[in-house]
């Protein structure tokens, strides 16, 4: 089967990684495509730019065989432009190209930051999204217009964390705390998981299973933040007793519980179930490489 990945990146090249081993092809589109490895078959192309998106038209001479496209496009930056570029402009650009082709799935690659929820209460696919920052305003419209296709999914992921992303280990290693402030409630997902379920519900659609419009991926223990911090500085061997709070201003507003039923319903296992599970990984990974 043949599968276009649209910004693929580190999520994108990992899910790319499993699905070629299963025996697929994958084509990888990126503007800049001489960063991706070798092993992949690249595509350049940029969404702003709509003329080159027209490899996906299906009215070209020869044209390629597509029966999933994910879209794992990430914003450039924390700005308005940047998110409507990515998840607004970039996303209609690729929809226009691809026209009426009849895929067997769209997969786009959304956030939990539609939720508006703020009490810690528990959310799924059928909570209100009434997001209030730019950001979550930008990837719900990027939604409407996913949702408004007949094979179109959306999969909202929760922070993404690994290897190569280590701000939070990093601040818990300076010695800051979130203590500030009432407890509020985090959800993460391990970047394995990230790809692993993307490249899940990827062959799900490959086998003519039905998919639901919307799959919330986020791991299976929502923690508040003293809690994920306190068990990387125990991992660590190191003590947040005197650890300096990080102003409200500079981390992630909101606090709410991300349910990711539907997503274990459809039968995908959890490499890392929670974060102590995956930050272990991580800080493991960190030591073995010195």
């Amino acid at each position: 089967m043949n599968i276009v990945i649209v910004g693929c990146g580190d999520v994108g090249t990992r899910c790319a990684r499993i699905l070629i081993d299963a025996g697929h092809q994958v084509l990888a589109v990126k503007r800049n495509p001489l960063t991706l490895p070798q092993w992949l078959t690249p595509i350049a192309a940029d969404v702003l730019q709509p003329e080159s998106l027209d490899f996906l038209r299906a009215d070209q001479p020869d044209p390629v065989s597509i029966d999933v496209v994910i879209y794992v496009l990430a914003a450039s930056g924390f700005t308005e432009q940047s998110y409507r570029d990515a998840y607004v402009t970039g996303l209609q650009n690729t929809l226009n190209a691809l026209g009426t082709r009849p895929l067997k799935r769209f997969l786009f690659v959304s956030s939990t930051g539609v939720y508006h929820q703020n009490n810690s209460e528990w959310v799924d696919e059928n909570s209100p999204t009434h997001p209030t920052r730019f950001n979550g305003q930008l990837v719900l419209e990027g939604e409407r217009a996913v949702r408004e296709l007949p094979h179109g999914t959306c999969v909202r992921f929760s922070g993404i964390y690994g290897p190569d992303r280590l701000r939070l280990i990093n601040r818990v290693a300076a010695g800051q705390s979130a203590s500030e402030g009432p407890p509020a409630y985090t959800n993460r997902i391990h970047i394995e998981d990230c790809a692993a379920s993307l490249a899940h519900l990827t062959t799900l659609a490959l086998d003519d299973k039905p998919l639901e419009s919307v799959y919330l991926a986020s791991d299976s223990l929502p923690a508040t933040s003293a809690q994920v911090e306190s068990f990387i500085a125990q991992t660590l061997g190191l003590s947040l007793e005197q650890g300096e709070p990080v102003p409200r201003a500079k981390r992630i507003a909101g606090s709410k519980r991300c349910s990711n039923q539907r997503l274990l319903d459809s039968g995908y296992q959890f490499k890392y179930p929670d974060y102590r599970a995956g930050y272990k990984q991580v800080i493991d990974t960190m030591r073995a490489a010195g």
